[in-house]
């Protein structure tokens, strides 16, 4: 595993496409956002899907998200009504995860049986520079390091050494949950209240 320190949030450029490319190849990369560290693959590669499920002990379905560059980005993997279009234009980015129904554009092996699908942007410049450079979401999946360990980095360099290419560098974050919001009805139903205002 790779260690890259960040400069305004963002490795280095010839580092950064290093990483899209192996991304593109199938490799996992563990990035910053603005609730914790997440594990990451290509939407587009299989093999990157399999080895993220893998990471997630096989628990296909379990906190999966797609994380998107922007709202642009976001309407082609799900179907946005207006007024969830507007509600999502005020949060973005930002700690949200927002579930809505999966368009044709989600791999059939990621969708859940609701064929719904949790996507992000998150207020971290590599959430939304990567899936940019790469023409695709990323698929994302939170890891935490144990409360109280001395240096988060560190730690997830161990726990994850052989199974992840690149780690980047962003220090300790502070591991909190992001607000989840249920769009796929004509309301917008609260499923968790975490970090952000709603």
């Amino acid at each position: 595993m790779e260690i890259l320190h960040l400069y305004n949030g963002l490795p280095k450029a010839r580092l950064f496409r290093q990483v899209t490319s192996a991304l593109d190849d199938g490799e996992l990369a563990i990035i910053p956002t603005d609730t914790n560290y997440a594990a990451v693959c290509s939407l587009s590669s299989k093999k990157g899907i399999n080895r993220l499920y893998a990471l997630n002990s096989g628990k296909s379905e379990k906190k999966i998200t797609l994380f998107c560059a922007d709202l642009k980005d976001i309407s082609l993997y799900a179907t946005l009504s207006n007024p969830a279009y507007r509600l999502m234009k005020s949060l973005i980015p930002g700690p949200y995860t927002f579930i809505l129904p999966a368009s044709r554009m989600v791999p059939k092996m990621v969708l859940t049986k609701r064929r719904t699908v949790g996507i992000r942007t998150p207020d971290q410049p590599c959430c939304q520079e990567l899936p940019r450079e790469l023409g695709t979401a990323l698929m994302a999946l939170s890891v935490k390091a144990a409360a109280g360990g001395e240096n988060m980095v560190a730690e997830l360099e161990n726990r994850f050494r052989g199974q992840v290419a690149y780690l980047f560098d962003a220090g300790d974050v502070v591991s909190e949950s992001s607000t989840i919001l249920d769009l796929t009805g004509e309301e917008c139903v609260v499923v968790r209240k975490g970090k952000g205002k709603i």
